[in-house]
């Protein structure tokens, strides 16, 4: 039974070793090619393999929203002792050497206005991540604008304690009188209501924009009861 059985395998692989050989007689060598790359294909790559070749994305520490100074500094981690490609709107203007640790740390030159900051970590065969979550920081160096209309500068109020303050200011700042936040309008119109004491009132009025540039402007208004 068994020597029957192995007599059938063994007719069966010679059947097919001559089809194939018949195959590559008529098709040539180039068959011969394909059957072994279709092989070599089809094969598991291992497991180890796959995970070694996947790098992970840089994650950046905590980075300011908005700044007055045009030199911005930054730190995150990645994979240990690979680098880091630093992109500023689209640009690829640093790339940094992680270390062992897995950390790195720089700093950018920043332009005016609206900077767009991300990363992709990059190993010695230039394989990339995915590029890392993109900050924005907006830069600004100049004070905001900010105007008192009413009342005027060391005018004298009479009889009447009550008066408003009023003036405008940049939209998208804040503005203090004395330390007491005012409420803005759209436009950066404020009106902020104060009650005179006899003679001298003095007032700190300070308007201060995300970048924390700041304008001040002292404020007197004398009251005759």
């Amino acid at each position: 039974m068994f020597k029957n059985r192995y007599i059938k395998l063994g007719l069966i692989y010679f059947a097919l070793t001559l089809l194939i050989c018949g195959l590559i007689f008529v098709f040539g060598l180039k068959f011969a090619v394909f059957i072994s790359e279709t092989f070599q294909k089809n094969k598991s790559l291992p497991a180890s393999s796959v995970s070694e070749n996947v790098l992970s994305s840089p994650q950046f520490n905590a980075i300011l929203e908005a700044t007055n100074s045009a030199t911005l500094p930054i730190s995150g981690y990645s994979q240990p002792n690979e680098k880091v490609d630093l992109y500023l709107n689209d640009l690829n203007v640093k790339t940094l050497e992680v270390n062992s640790e897995g950390l790195f740390s720089s700093s950018l030159s920043l332009s005016l206005g609206i900077n767009k900051i991300y990363a992709v970590t990059k190993d010695n065969l230039d394989r990339q991540s995915a590029p890392s979550r993109q900050w924005t920081v907006y830069f600004q160096n100049s004070p905001p604008n900010l105007e008192v209309t009413e009342p005027e500068n060391g005018s004298t109020i009479k009889k009447v304690r009550e008066t408003v303050i009023k003036g405008k200011a940049d939209s998208e700042t804040k503005v203090l009188v004395n330390d007491h936040q005012v409420v803005m309008e759209n436009d950066g119109r404020f009106s902020f209501p104060v009650k005179l004491q006899n003679g001298e009132n003095k007032f700190k009025i300070i308007c201060l924009d995300p970048a924390q540039n700041s304008t001040q402007i002292d404020w007197t208004i004398n009251f005759q009861p």
